[in-house]
């Protein structure tokens, strides 16, 4: 498909950027979700950073990944890994064989997120886990910047060009319940400080205080969304 081409050239121009993923938060996540020995399937592997975190606790590694050079790279850590899009009619992968999804910065670029999700949802078993990372677009961040009656064309972030579709903690929500997982729990990562506040002492003495905020109001303060559910 044609749409399946420009996304991956998109992704195969931001390889680089993929070489160096490997969100922390993801991974404490799938550390905590994944059984020793179990079996994790990465959607949007990107070159395998979560693969490579996951390697010591994991039985088996799989990915899917859209860009060619990325996927390349990925299959040098991972089991089992396939170059292709979420959508492809064809993936080789079974229904109930795996006992984590992740699909971290993903659903965000899909036109139909909820078809993608429980797609990816199938291959995890009963009582298996989902874990899906979305950037929050009620950010306060992102809430000025509409105030000031922008919507940027970025390279990455909130408002990355790629992005088809955004998201809130409700709409999260109504995701990952529309593909039928149960046990819905929701976080968001907070920035660092740092990243707002200057001289960084002033920042690093505030953090705590910062984060507990975050936990507070992590609509307003999230960055990033961070849904787990479990299939049925």
């Amino acid at each position: 498909m044609a749409g399946d081409r420009a996304l991956a050239e998109l992704y195969e121009a931001k390889a680089q950027t993929y070489a160096a993923f490997g969100n922390g938060a993801i991974a404490d996540h799938a550390r905590r979700l994944l059984p020793p020995g179990g079996r994790l399937l990465d959607v949007g592997c990107a070159s395998g950073g979560l693969l490579a975190l996951l390697r010591p606790q994991a039985g088996h590694l799989a990915g899917l990944e859209l860009s060619p050079s990325a996927a390349q790279a990925a299959a040098q850590i991972g089991d089992h890994v396939v170059c292709g899009a979420l959508e492809d009619p064809q993936l080789p992968f079974e229904a109930g064989s795996f006992d984590l999804v992740v699909l971290a910065d993903v659903l965000e670029h899909l036109p139909d997120p909820a078809a993608g999700l429980a797609r990816a949802a199938a291959w995890c078993r009963s009582g298996g886990a989902v874990v899906v990372s979305v950037p929050n677009v009620a950010h306060w961040h992102a809430r000025l910047t509409l105030l000031r009656g922008r919507w940027p064309q970025d390279d990455s972030g909130t408002f990355d060009a790629g992005h088809l579709r955004w998201f809130t903690r409700d709409s999260l929500r109504a995701l990952l319940t529309g593909a039928d997982l149960r046990d819905v729990e929701l976080a968001a990562i907070v920035p660092a400080l740092r990243n707002h506040l200057r001289p960084a002492r002033l920042a690093e003495r505030a953090e705590p205080a910062w984060q507990a905020l975050g936990r507070r109001v992590p609509g307003l303060l999230g960055y990033q969304l961070v849904g787990v559910g479990r299939r049925p």
